[in-house]
């Protein structure tokens, strides 16, 4: 803590604050604090709270942190030594104030613990999401969530653990600790980068695959939300792994230098109170949309207004002649079939009037070879109407009692919901991102259908 002067760590103290503030106004604006509740989500559970209190546990910690030091290195003021003004060394601290040093070293490493958690859980998490498979694999039991809870066991007791051992050296107790937190957060960093590197691949391959838009807005906003904190991580784990490294190893170019440790110290904080408002944003993510009262939806394309034209060309079909239908019945079917208006045409007939050449299909048509001198009357069993519009199949085969005639009709064929849903959309999509709000609220489906389950 001798490293830094008075005015490095007020600038921690103003953003801490300020970090507080803005927390506690964007929760009450997020719901009324009601996510701050032990069944909070939309599947309460121990993820849920240990994310949830782990990260709103920071914030107070440096809060806390940064306003005691603050306090102290102003009570303590400034030495000459060498003809240089420096902060007050801690060997030169008095004993009231110097008894305060070791509580404090604690607060940092658990706030920075609780920090480790929160940046290893969203990488993980985004890691499982992305070598996501044909099979649906479940959060909790992947390799990605066993990664996270060892990391976040190894942080919580190693960050204290750190500060415990180098308690009877106070001057490097705080440099192990910004050595040992800035690794472990510019490793997670430097994991994340990649994460962003598939993230503009993993959203078109969600949009392709029919998901809310919410959803899809959400997850680019993410995207550019994580580009911004990745940069900030980076200026807050750099610079104090800098002045952590110095502190450690010597001989102390850095912290002995009037200018370089106020400097790395205060880019450390700004990068670590900017990327965690962002961590906010994105744990606790507000719809203006939704608060104003506003649902998107999905806007289905309108139907064809014009039936679909089956033009029969020259040389498709064997010569045949049309029949007039004796009893033509109502024409209130759209299928229509073209005949072309081509004297060159098999099927053209001169001797009927040009709207004979388009005639409706729910007549029954005959056409009949030219080679037959049999009289044939309208067969209405052969006649099956889809279901649908457009879906309707056209087949021109002989008929089993008359060999000589081919009769024109359409066949049953699935619709096109039945073809949608054969392919349903999301089906190479995790649930978790069909539903998808927070990395940390997350709606386990097979949980959901656990609970349904008869007793």
């Amino acid at each position: 803590m001798s490293s830094g002067s008075p005015p490095a760590y007020l600038l921690w103290a103003v953003l801490a604050c300020t970090f507080q503030a803005f927390m506690t106004l964007h929760l009450w604006s997020y719901d009324r604090f009601q996510c701050l509740k032990w069944s909070s989500g939309r599947q309460p559970g121990a993820f849920k709270r240990v994310m949830t209190y782990s990260y709103v546990a920071t914030v107070p910690l440096l809060v806390v942190f940064s306003v005691a030091v603050t306090i102290l290195k102003y009570r303590e003021g400034y030495v000459t030594i060498l003809d240089t003004v420096l902060p007050t060394p801690l060997a030169l601290w008095h004993h009231n104030h110097l008894q305060w040093v070791l509580p404090l070293y604690f607060v940092l490493s658990f706030a920075w613990a609780f920090e480790l958690v929160t940046h290893l859980e969203e990488l993980t998490f985004w890691l499982f999401l992305l070598h996501q498979g044909p099979s649906k694999r479940n959060w909790f039991h992947s390799w990605e969530f066993r990664v996270w809870y060892l990391g976040s066991m190894i942080a919580v007791l190693g960050m204290p653990l750190a500060a415990l051992v180098q308690r009877k050296d106070l001057d490097s107790c705080v440099a192990w600790i910004f050595l040992s937190g800035s690794s472990a957060g510019s490793l997670t960093t430097l994991c994340f980068v990649y994460v962003l590197a598939r993230f503009p691949a993993f959203i078109r391959h969600v949009k392709l695959e029919g998901a809310e838009p919410d959803v899809v807005i959400r997850l680019s906003t993410f995207y550019h939300l994580n580009v911004i904190r990745v940069i900030f991580r980076f200026l807050f784990n750099i610079p104090l792994l800098v002045v952590g490294a110095d502190g450690v190893a010597g001989p102390y170019p850095v912290l002995s230098h009037p200018f370089w440790p106020d400097f790395l110290i205060m880019i450390g904080g700004i990068g670590c109170f900017v990327s965690s408002a962002i961590t906010l944003l994105i744990f606790f993510p507000r719809s203006i949309t939704r608060e104003s009262g506003y649902m998107s939806k999905n806007i289905s394309p309108p139907p064809p207004q014009t039936a679909p034209i089956f033009t029969m060309h020259s040389g498709s079909l064997p010569r045949y002649q049309f029949q007039d239908p004796s009893s033509p019945k109502s024409g209130d079917d759209i299928y229509i079939y073209n005949f072309p208006n081509d004297t060159q045409h098999s099927l053209y007939c001169p001797h009927l009037p040009p709207h004979h050449h388009q005639r409706h299909f729910s007549e029954d048509i005959d056409v009949t070879s030219p080679d037959s001198d049999i009289d044939h009357e309208p067969d209405t069993s052969e006649y099956h109407r889809g279901e649908e519009r457009s879906d309707a199949t056209w087949d021109l085969r002989p008929s089993t009692s008359q060999s000589n005639k081919a009769r024109m009709q359409p066949m049953a064929s699935t619709s096109l919901e039945e073809e949608a849903s054969t392919s349903a959309p999301g089906q190479a999509v995790h649930p978790y991102i069909m539903t998808f709000t927070s990395p940390i609220d997350l709606l386990d489906p097979e949980a959901d259908e656990y609970l349904a389950r008869p007793i």
